[in-house]
């Protein structure tokens, strides 16, 4: 009995599970029907009437007749299958032929997809042919406004286009062929075609309506301005000529290039050829720009020559005369002194530049008298000249404040050696005031070295011909030298006096102390030796062995006593 009660409710189970799979599949049938059902609209349909109404004709129609006949096919073809396989599909779904039904669904799906892309590039191609022929009304209408405004404006200013004209009323009328043979072709029923001609007449349109605005002011240079200027330039040269001006280019030449390029223009004028004949324009006005530019630069240059010849005549009078005057003050100077920075070289290097420039001056001044001289290359080369003058009349007063100063200098040197002198006595007196036993050898021999080196200068200072750099250095090395030998000198004064005064101090503890008494004995052997320094190390060792800070105060009395009136 239980195995019968799970038995049914197997049964039970199965049969709601196979119920709601059939379920599930209607469901997803139905939706694929309402999907289907709105792949075809009827828009294409629609539009195929419309069109049909147009009467195409060319290309048109053809490109009509093949969507309508994709739009049939699709009708007839996907879209009916897919009517029969939605009603199988139902039917399996019915009997419960479940693999059918997954199969079917999948068909269909593919189909739909497939004949929405269809239908998507049908309806698309359609519209375009629909909407071609009255967006080129549209493009018909606005090429014939630019060209009417293009026309008018040739009309109303037919002068302002010269020999240009011919050509752009042919190409006006040319034009105006074209609209009219596109308008009926677009009429007429073949928009395709008539789009394909709009494109090229867009193109003419747009030329002839540059042509329009750039001829004008380009027509006006070449006939009118160009001439006018080359007219001027012809008459402006003629007379400087008579005046015998000289020029750095061949102006004739120039005219007859500009000529040259105006013959060229009026061809490109004739062509319409706009482009070239702007390039061609800018290249005369630069040319005519720059022949006036060059009469102006002599006329000018004139001018200016005029002014600085005289004052340059005497620039160089006076920078002649002044290096004439340094040569020969440096030809005193050099007898006794020695020059040591090619003061001399650098003078007679100065003459042959101003006699260049002399030579060159004159050489100038013969051509403009000639009337063969240019006047901007006269005018360079007098700037050049005098910028150069001036270079060189710097160079003259640094060379002379230089020199100015040898006598002075020799004088000082000569000062400076009697000081030397007077250091040396007032050193040796001083320490002989001292009364010392002797001197340390190191000491004397230095002070040879000093006195040797004052005489050494005196003898310097004596040649008839000087050298002042040499010495400049000789006293800087004698001065750095007594300032030495004073230092020496006060070292071994004060080194022996502190020796007699620290063996006064030490008699106090000679008695008590061996060690002092043997350090004096030390101290005075050395003082004998003129080491007198070594003698009053030793004693103040053995001093402050036995009495700290007896050495300090050894020294102080010892330097209050002094009265130093070298040092």
């Amino acid at each position: 009995m239980t195995w019968i009660i799970i038995a049914l409710i197997i049964i039970v189970l199965i049969g709601l599970g196979v119920w709601g799979y059939q379920v599930r599949n209607a469901r997803v049938i139905k939706s694929l029907d309402e999907e289907v059902a709105t792949l075809d609209t009827g828009s294409a349909a629609g539009l195929i009437r419309s069109i049909q109404q147009l009467n195409l004709s060319g290309d048109s129609r053809q490109e009509f007749q093949k969507w309508a006949k994709a739009y049939q096919e699709l009708l007839d073809g996907t879209l009916t299958e897919l009517q029969t396989a939605l009603l199988d599909v139902e039917q399996a779904n019915k009997q419960f032929h479940f693999g059918q039904v997954k199969d079917g669904i999948a068909n269909i799906e593919a189909l739909q997809i497939g004949a929405a892309k269809q239908m998507n590039q049908i309806n698309q191609a359609l519209s375009t042919i629909k909407i071609s022929e009255a967006e080129n009304a549209k493009r018909i209408n606005q090429l014939r406004e630019g060209y009417q405004e293009a026309r008018k404006t040739v009309l109303a200013k037919s002068f302002a286009f010269g020999e240009a004209l011919p050509a752009l009323e042919d190409s006006l009328q040319q034009i105006a062929s074209r609209l009219s043979a596109i308008n009926e072709l677009n009429a007429a029923g073949d928009p395709a075609k008539a789009k394909g001609e709009l494109g090229q007449l867009k193109n003419e349109v747009a030329a002839i309506k540059l042509q329009v605005k750039t001829l004008p002011p380009l027509v006006n240079e070449v006939v009118n301005e160009f001439p006018g200027q080359v007219k001027e330039i012809q008459s402006g040269f003629e007379h400087l000529t008579a005046q015998q001006f000289q020029f750095t280019e061949d102006v004739p030449a120039g005219v007859a290039e500009v000529t040259t390029a105006l013959q060229v223009a009026d061809q490109q004028i004739k062509d319409l050829a706009v482009t070239e004949l702007t390039a061609n324009t800018e290249t005369i006005a630069n040319k005519i720009d720059s022949l006036y530019a060059v009469m102006e630069k002599e006329l000018r240059a004139k001018a200016a020559v005029a002014d600085s010849q005289t004052d340059l005549r005497q620039f160089i009078n006076h920078a002649l005369q002044q290096n004439h005057t340094l040569a020969i003050e440096l030809d005193h100077l050099n007898q006794s002194y020695q020059l040591n920075h090619d003061e001399i070289k650098t003078t007679n290097n100065l003459k042959v530049q101003l006699n260049d420039i002399n030579q060159a001056y004159d050489q100038a001044v013969d051509q403009l008298t000639a009337h063969q001289a240019v006047y901007s290359e006269v005018l360079s080369q007098f700037t050049q000249d005098r910028s150069d003058l001036t270079a060189i009349e710097k160079q003259q007063a640094t060379i002379n404040d230089s020199v100015s100063e040898l006598r002075e200098t020799e004088q000082k040197a000569i000062d400076q050696v009697d000081a030397f002198d007077r250091s040396v006595r007032d050193i040796r007196y001083e320490v002989s005031r001292h009364d010392l036993p002797g001197l340390p050898k190191a000491y004397r021999d230095f002070f040879k070295v000093v006195t040797g080196e004052i005489t050494s200068l005196k003898q310097a200072m004596n040649q008839v011909k000087i050298d002042l750099d040499a010495i400049a250095k000789q006293l800087i090395k004698v001065s750095s030298d007594i300032d030495q030998l004073k230092q020496q000198s006060r070292d071994v004064i004060d080194a022996a006096g502190m020796t007699e005064q620290l063996l006064q101090y030490a008699n106090r503890y000679k008695a008590s102390h061996e060690a002092v008494a043997q350090a004096m004995t030390q101290a005075q052997a050395a003082y004998a030796q003129y080491d007198y320094q070594t003698a009053a190390d030793t004693i103040a060792t053995a001093l402050e062995a036995v009495e700290a800070g007896s050495y300090q105060k050894v020294a102080d009395d010892y330097n209050a006593q002094q009265h130093n009136n070298l040092f």
